[in-house]
């Protein structure tokens, strides 16, 4: 895997996100049909690039959008 199909997969999360909202990894796994290599390697992406954010609830982690606010 090269760093344009990381790109290309990252893609691929963040308009399924958009459009989904949040999501468990499992979700995402199911709805993006990619593997879990390409789906962590494309959530490391997005989440370096501070594109994502995680949240953790009843030993679930899903992940969503950031949305930076001002107040």
């Amino acid at each position: 895997m090269d760093k344009v199909q990381i790109g290309e997969n990252a893609g691929i999360v963040w308009r399924t996100l958009e459009n989904k909202g949040s999501l468990s990894f499992e979700e995402l796994q199911a709805e993006t049909n990619l593997d879990q290599l390409q789906l962590f390697t494309a959530i490391g992406w997005l989440a370096r690039e501070d594109k994502i954010s995680f949240n953790k609830e009843n030993d679930i982690i899903s992940v969503r959008l950031y949305q930076e606010r001002y107040y």
